[in-house]
């Protein structure tokens, strides 16, 4: 049966993702993380790794290139609020990575680990 909204799809990636995370040895530490600048999908920890994990789900069978599905401007809001569940969490000096994930309508997975990077100073 498919998805009747965006939402609903998007859930169903989002679960598919955090499955596969669990299966890959990953902790969840939270999920749809909000703050002023936006939301992050999942947060995990893998080994002292703090991993803030952006889902995106296709309608379709194929992938295509999951970072053009996460512009520039998009990472920028990710990282913004990383940087806020940091510090909130008092993590601010732990080690972090952003990956992306896509899940297809079968719910097959794909890892983009380290997919982007926090580059020059980023104010709060």
């Amino acid at each position: 049966m498919c998805p009747k909204s965006s939402r609903e799809k998007g859930a169903i990636g989002e679960e598919a993702a955090r499955r596969y995370l669990e299966e890959q040895g990953f902790t969840i530490l939270e999920t749809n993380f909000h703050a002023r600048p936006g939301e992050i999908d999942i947060i995990a920890r893998e080994g002292a790794e703090i991993v803030f994990v952006e889902v995106k789900t296709a309608s379709g069978d194929t992938f295509g290139n999951p970072m053009g599905w996460v512009p520039r401007w998009k990472q920028n809001r990710i990282i913004l609020t990383s940087l806020i569940y940091l510090k909130k969490k008092g993590l601010a000096d732990a080690p972090m990575r952003f990956d992306v994930i896509t899940v297809n309508r079968d719910r097959k997975v794909h890892h983009v680990r380290d997919a982007f990077r926090a580059t020059g100073s980023l104010p709060l």
